[in-house]
């Protein structure tokens, strides 16, 4: 009992530091809630269910490999990006119908999970390229950009 008389001060600073430290960690999660998760968070969950797998890319480069002088395709998040450089005699039209029928490589499933972009650009032809489609999970087609007019 003297010793804590004795000590009281030392005792009461010791308990504040450790209230202090605690609230310190309860604010730092208020902000920062869990930093072991990815950048997505929770708007990814399910990819495992729905992973795009290399099949699926070697798939689409193969559907296109006649016609693109290079093509990449990237997943970020649930969104696909293909990437094409078409080969000089191919038209805005062709493209087009060169994209509708890459969709038909992707599953059901993928197609409902994914948002799937397709940036295309031709070389030889500036005047109608690049061009960009996109088709959103809950769409199915592909929303092009405005074509431009040939003057």
């Amino acid at each position: 009992m003297k010793f804590i008389r004795k000590h009281i001060s030392a005792i009461v600073g010791l308990l504040v530091f450790i209230l202090v430290f605690v609230g310190f960690y309860m604010i730092k999660d208020i902000f920062n809630p869990d930093e072991s998760t990815a950048i997505y968070g929770s708007r990814v969950e399910g990819k495992s269910k729905v992973e795009i797998t290399n099949g699926t890319v070697d798939a689409v480069k193969e559907k296109l490999k006649d016609k693109a002088k290079s093509l990449d395709v990237r997943v970020a998040g649930r969104i696909v990006e293909v990437i094409i450089d078409l080969n000089d005699d191919v038209s805005r039209d062709d493209a087009k119908n060169l994209a509708n029928s890459t969709l038909e490589v992707f599953s059901k499933e993928e197609k409902e999970y994914y948002d799937i972009e397709f940036f295309i650009k031709n070389s030889a032809n500036t005047s109608q390229f690049p061009i960009i489609g996109y088709k959103h999970k809950t769409k199915e087609g592909i929303s092009w950009t405005k074509d431009r007019t040939v003057e």
